[in-house]
């Protein structure tokens, strides 16, 4: 880019800077102009060869040459010791991630607003592995509503997350989550629906886990700004807060199953504190029906025997969140 041409054209006595590439430039050309003086000076710190040893540039006059590092001065290096002390303070105080290599940077106000959703995710992610996910293939996570527009990787590793650490030996986190899956050989599928107008759409996230076996999906979004909701589980609507302790449960739509699982966990002194209810829109009989039941206390492995012999019951499941 930097040539005779080039060179002949610039004001008599220009200042050159290179920190970009040593490839720009017609080093020839440049020695010629430092030493006609049409080239009033240069400064280099990028070179075809480097390091730098034997090189014309070392006779020429008004050249400063630096071995690549031109920007590692004491000042600077100093303020780096700085950033990074602060960008560990926010990430302590705020769990803010910035400016690291496999995650991308959001300020404290994008992060506020996506907090809610980072829970949301970890626990729909949470709940499927905990409901049934041994042998997990792939992790699908898909958005629809304004939130389509955010930076949604710390979204998508808290559902990824949620899975892997209901895994035996797992610690994953916002930042590692993606690259744990990768490793176990888990496939990861991200889809956006963006809304029709801005605003105009309520943030749905949808979490689905594929294993050899099956494949189960779950929604969810935030009620009043903080309150993680269940929506749906695979084809059946049904709205739950995901949070504490919690049976799920899948049967056969027939009269007489509420009642007795109300009788089970009364028997093994088991409170009750929300009991959702839906099922599916097939038009054959018996339909089936999901319950998720949010308790008091954790459940033990004697009550969800006990569950299980109702005859209508097909799946009963401990879930918690931590």
């Amino acid at each position: 880019m930097i040539n005779a041409d080039s060179l002949a054209k610039m004001k008599k006595g220009a200042r050159l800077v290179n920190c970009a590439r040593g490839e720009l430039l017609d080093d020839a050309a440049v020695v010629a102009a430092l030493q006609s003086g049409q080239l009033g000076g240069a400064a280099l710190d990028v070179f075809r060869d480097e390091p730098l040893k034997d090189s014309e540039y070392h006779g020429a006059p008004n050249v400063i040459l630096t071995p690549h590092i031109a920007g590692s001065t004491n000042e600077a290096q100093d303020a780096v010791g700085v950033q990074i002390a602060m960008q560990v303070r926010e990430y302590l105080l705020k769990g803010v991630i910035q400016n690291a290599v496999n995650v991308p940077s959001v300020t404290f106000e994008e992060y506020e607003e996506m907090l809610p959703y980072i829970g949301l995710a970890e626990r729909l992610g949470t709940f499927l592995a905990q409901s049934g996910g041994n042998g997990v293939e792939e992790i699908g996570v898909a958005y629809s509503g304004d939130i389509t527009e955010w930076k949604t990787d710390l979204i998508r590793n808290a559902a990824v997350a949620g899975v892997l650490n209901q895994m035996a030996h797992e610690k994953a986190n916002l930042v590692n989550a993606a690259s744990i899956a990768e490793e176990r050989g888990i496939r990861l599928n991200e889809r956006k629906k963006p809304p029709s107008s801005r605003g105009s759409a309520v943030n749905v996230l949808t979490v689905s886990l594929k294993t050899s076996q099956q494949e189960r999906t779950v929604l969810g979004t935030v009620l009043h700004g903080t309150s993680p909701r269940l929506l749906r589980i695979d084809e059946i609507d049904v709205e739950a807060p995901l949070q504490g302790n919690i049976i799920y449960m899948r049967n056969r739509d027939v009269p007489g199953v509420i009642g007795r699982v109300g009788t089970v966990l009364g028997e093994h002194n088991v409170n009750i504190a929300n009991f959702s209810l839906g099922r599916a829109e097939q038009a054959q009989e018996p339909r089936g029906a999901v319950a998720v039941v949010q308790v008091d206390s954790e459940v033990s492995e004697a009550v969800l025997q006990d569950l299980r012999k109702i005859e209508a019951v097909e799946v009963a499941k401990a879930i918690r969140f931590s």
